[in-house]
């Protein structure tokens, strides 16, 4: 939240367009359900009796420095409203636009807290509601100055988290031309424009969230092209407010108590490429597994939550993981590095909808799709020492389950035992040669990088590499190959065993994949993903044949495959 002092600056843009962000519109208002119950009093601090009540069809007030009845003095008076309302369950989010201090009961749920002076900025709050009827409680002061009061709320379903404001000047001047929810700061707009509405050049954008952070401290990253700002609450930490090209990460360190913090940052584009890209990490070390929890389905920016998770073993029914998530659409990321004895090793991934599960950077079970609590596992895995274990998750609607876990195994593909090891735990028989089949091996791949998006011309680099797992981030395969509109094709006779494998490919951006000349995957565009095929092969050497093209912003590519069925 920010101070008087420090948001002084907001003060004029926030009062031309409050009524526009905030408004009340007949499908998420606060007033939908009936009117409201108010109670108006002549002190700041709701005592005695009230001078004034009566019913208010809505909470929705811009009396500036007049009082909203002769009866009420213009300063030191408040109000309270009440009323019931249903909520269908779910994850809503409270916006509020209040100068001065506001409070919000939902039941006995305190959902917004904000009883200090304060100027009139947007603020929205995120909270999770069961389903029911509740009265609701809205308490206001106003103490000196303007007098604002405005409160809605709706339910968060698609998991767009960020307020963004786009301005067509660099400095934030003149009107809002467009307004709209975005779910990650993590645009490539290239030459383009992030709207219609919006010029290529010269605009400027200032998103504001409130999150809720376990206390430790963060690094907050921005990579962009141009300037950025960013806030936390009423610090700066990031401030990069100059011309600049990619690639440029700036980062700044702050320690957050636990609770909620106002993120607020400020980009602006001056003329050329435009991308914008935010996160933030946890800096203290994690014990078990490191949650990564993303308020989209997509994992794009930056986890909105991490902590340290003992295990992956989570039934939240129809809630959130947070009560200030959304309890659909969101993602999961846990990575952990395990020490495995000499062993056979099963793994075993429930859940209720997509996830996937690496092992170190071989995707071993793939099953990124909605499902019912559906049970998924890989036998006969051979390990020993150290091995980064990664399982990544995401819940669409309903229920939300999820679990992972491992115990011995066998060389075949015997069911699960359902009797998970800790990494210390005793090891299975000795390795034989019937493990599972991955992509990691030794042969090398013939690459040839081109300085074009479509491979052609001569080539500006040949070699041969031993993995097609290529993480350039923002940077570039080598000297010659441009860090942007840059391309690749990887060759590489192979032997396959017969039977049913499935190809899986990871890249930003385009790809297509051919085995023995056949087109099997075919994703050319502008995209971050996965895409898979499975295939029956018959014994024998295959040509596999992999293309790739990177647009702008971050650079990856890579190719996996694993036996499937016996």
């Amino acid at each position: 939240m920010y101070s008087k002092r420090k948001a002084v600056w907001l003060f004029i843009t926030s009062l031309v367009i409050a009524f526009s962000l905030t408004g009340v519109g007949p499908a998420t208002s606060a007033q939908a359900d009936g009117a409201w119950w108010a109670e108006y009093f002549a002190n700041r601090d709701l005592s005695g009796p009230p001078v004034l009540s009566r019913y208010d069809d809505h909470i929705h007030f811009g009396w500036g420095q007049n009082s909203p009845d002769p009866s009420l003095p213009a300063d030191n008076f408040s109000i309270r409203w009440t009323r019931e309302a249903w909520f269908a369950g779910g994850t809503y989010r409270f916006s509020i636009l209040s100068d001065d201090g506001v409070r919000i009961w939902v039941g006995d749920q305190l959902v917004v807290d904000e009883w200090e002076d304060r100027w009139a900025v947007p603020l929205d709050v995120d909270c999770y509601i069961a389903a029911g009827t509740y009265p609701v409680r809205v308490e206001y002061y106003e103490h000196i100055g303007d007098a604002t009061i405005s409160v809605s709320w709706r339910p968060i379903t698609g998991g767009a988290t960020w307020r963004g404001e786009y301005f067509n000047t660099r400095d934030f001047a003149g009107p809002v031309v467009l307004t709209r929810e975005d779910k990650a700061i993590d645009f490539d707009w290239g030459t383009g424009s992030p709207d219609p509405a919006v010029n290529p050049d010269n605009f400027s954008v200032r998103w504001r969230r409130t999150l809720q952070f376990e206390a430790g401290t963060y690094r907050f990253l921005a990579s962009t092209d141009d300037g950025v700002r960013i806030w936390v609450d009423d610090t700066l930490v990031v401030d990069a407010w100059e011309d600049q090209q990619q690639p440029n990460t700036n980062t700044g360190e702050l320690y957050l108590a636990a609770g909620q913090h106002t993120i607020t940052v400020e980009y602006y584009e001056h003329g050329g490429d435009a991308s914008a890209h935010v996160w933030w990490q946890r800096r203290e070390s994690f014990s078990a597994w490191k949650g990564q929890y993303f308020d989209n389905r997509d994992m794009v920016g930056g986890p909105a939550l991490e902590r340290d998770d003992a295990e992956i073993a989570f039934d939240w029914g129809t809630a959130p993981p947070v009560e200030w998530m959304p309890d659909d659409n969101f993602s999961v990321r846990w990575t952990r590095t395990v020490n495995f004895a000499p062993g056979y090793y099963r793994f075993v991934l429930q859940a209720d909808d997509g996830a996937r599960f690496w092992l170190d950077q071989a995707l071993i079970i793939d099953q990124w799709r909605d499902m019912d609590y559906e049970l998924h596992y890989v036998d006969g895995t051979y390990l020993q020492g150290a091995h980064t274990l990664t399982v990544e998750y995401y819940e669409h609607t309903g229920s939300a389950r999820v679990r992972f876990w491992w115990e011995a195994g066998t060389d075949g593909n015997a069911p699960p035992t359902f009797t998970p090891l800790s990494p210390g735990a005793a090891p299975s028989p000795a390795p034989s040669a019937n493990g599972i089949e991955t992509a990691w091996l030794d042969d090398p791949w013939e690459a040839t990088y081109f300085a074009n998006e479509d491979l052609s011309g001569r080539p500006v680099l040949t070699r041969i590499e031993t993995a097609l797992d290529h993480n350039w981030g923002l940077g570039s395969p080598g000297d010659a190959v441009p860090t942007d509109h840059f391309s690749a094709r990887w060759t590489q006779p192979i032997y396959f065993e017969g039977g049913l494998y499935r190809f899986t490919t990871y890249t930003d951006d385009g790809v297509r994949l051919w085995v023995d000349d056949q087109p099997v995957i075919d994703a050319w565009r502008p995209m971050r993903g996965y895409r898979s095929v499975t295939l029956r092969l018959f014994p024998g050497t295959h040509l596999v044949r992999m293309e790739y093209y990177e647009r702008t912003g971050i650079a990856l590519a890579r190719l996996t495959w694993r036996r499937v069925g016996q």
